[in-house]
């Protein structure tokens, strides 16, 4: 017969060691800045429409905290999907690495990266993060739900630097690239 103490210590460990992976993978946000993944656009308070595409419609805020740490944003963008929301953008006029250290530093080291893009959370997280860059000096975080239209959230990731808000494609010009 073996002892109850040896069972008990391994089944401790086993439970110890899945949680500590599974943690390691964990990337959960409810929503953000107060608005929680599927809240109607009347959460955001006073906003305009900064993009349309489809039956996809984006809003930045007017009162909208401009900052994301200590990286100054030139834009936060609230997207819904038929009155709720399921993706949040936001683009910096810095270079990925430093976004990556300013997004590591609140939230952890990115599930995977190569080369100019980082990812948080996985296909199993309730959300994801995906950092990348859009030329030499500005990079886009897109943070969505898993929950709420991913693979909707994963095509709005991928639209041209032509379809950016004005400001990033004015700071894009400015620093001598293509929109």
């Amino acid at each position: 017969m073996k002892a109850p103490v040896s069972t008990w210590a391994k089944l401790s460990v086993v439970l110890f060691l899945s949680l500590i992976a599974g943690g390691a993978q964990a990337f959960e946000l409810r929503g953000f800045r107060g608005v929680s993944w599927g809240e109607g656009i009347e959460a955001l308070g006073a906003a305009t429409v900064v993009q349309t595409v489809g039956e996809v419609t984006c809003y930045q805020r007017q009162r909208e905290n401009m900052l994301f740490g200590d990286t100054p944003l030139n834009g936060v963008r609230f997207c819904f999907h038929r009155d709720r929301l399921f993706m949040v953008t936001l683009d910096a006029a810095v270079a990925p690495k430093a976004f990556v250290a300013e997004f590591e530093h609140t939230y952890g080291r990115p599930a995977s990266r190569r080369g100019q893009t980082a990812a948080w959370g996985t296909k199993g997280s309730g959300t994801r993060a995906d950092l990348a860059a859009i030329g030499n000096a500005a990079t886009r975080l897109t943070i969505y739900s898993n929950k709420i239209e991913p693979s909707l959230a994963r095509r709005m990731q991928k639209l041209s630097p032509a379809e950016l808000p004005n400001s990033l494609a004015a700071s894009r010009r400015a620093a001598g690239e293509q929109p």
